[in-house]
């Protein structure tokens, strides 16, 4: 799992999330992007449980469907990331009972306004459209008052990762990496590093050490 926070309000989306990928102990496996955008759609895509899941079905939307928009993208939504589902479960062995949710963040030319839906496996993927405002998975403290945005992300996700570290190990989620921020208006989307985790260089070099060692085998 990992971590994403989000922002939306009429005319944009921020999206913040980690890079770390860990293995299911929790060993750093890479870093990778989270979030990916698709500027044909004026849509990113994101999401939170199982590696690696979102990003099929973001590779299926590019490579496979005709679309014109986030409102036709969400239409084939549900079925989509079912049928993918039952898929990646059975050629990755996930374990019953495990869970993933995909995030949809696309401007609607034709209503003027952005749009947030949320797709969760417990609920069959069904299509459920987000609210404005702040959002954030899992769970951290939400700020009062006039907070700054995108910097808030940082406190934020900087607890979530001390919450996590607070749990039993086998039910930690494991934030790490950089926090990588997508902002998405009726323009376009840009793309940066809004801050590096100070067990950044730790993690790097774990990951280049076990990568060398299954070279070795």
């Amino acid at each position: 799992m990992s971590s994403i926070i989000f922002y939306s309000d009429e005319n944009q989306a921020l999206i913040a999330t980690d890079t770390l990928a860990t293995e299911p102990d929790g060993n750093p496996l890479l870093f990778a992007s989270k979030a990916i955008h698709l500027p044909h759609l004026d849509t990113v895509i994101a999401g939170t449980g199982q590696g690696g899941f979102a990003s099929q079905w973001a590779m299926q939307v590019n490579d496979r469907m005709v679309l014109s928009g986030i409102d036709n993208l969400d239409f084939h939504t549900p079925k989509g990331l079912r049928d993918l589902w039952k898929k990646y479960c059975i050629e990755y062995q996930i374990a019953e009972g495990s869970t993933t949710t995909v995030y949809q963040f696309g401007y609607c030319h034709e209503k003027g306004k952005m749009i947030v839906t949320a797709y969760r496996s417990t609920n069959n993927f069904e299509s459920e459209p987000r609210p404005y405002g702040l959002a954030a998975k899992p769970e951290c403290t939400f700020p009062e008052g006039d907070y700054e945005i995108p910097k808030v992300f940082i406190e934020m996700m900087n607890e979530q990762r001390e919450i996590q570290s607070n749990k039993p190990k086998d039910e930690q989620i494991h934030i790490g990496g950089v926090i990588n921020v997508l902002h998405l208006t009726e323009t376009g989307c840009s793309s940066y590093t809004l801050h590096r985790f100070h067990d950044y260089e730790t993690h790097k070099n774990q990951l280049f050490t076990n990568h060398a060692k299954e070279c070795q085998l």
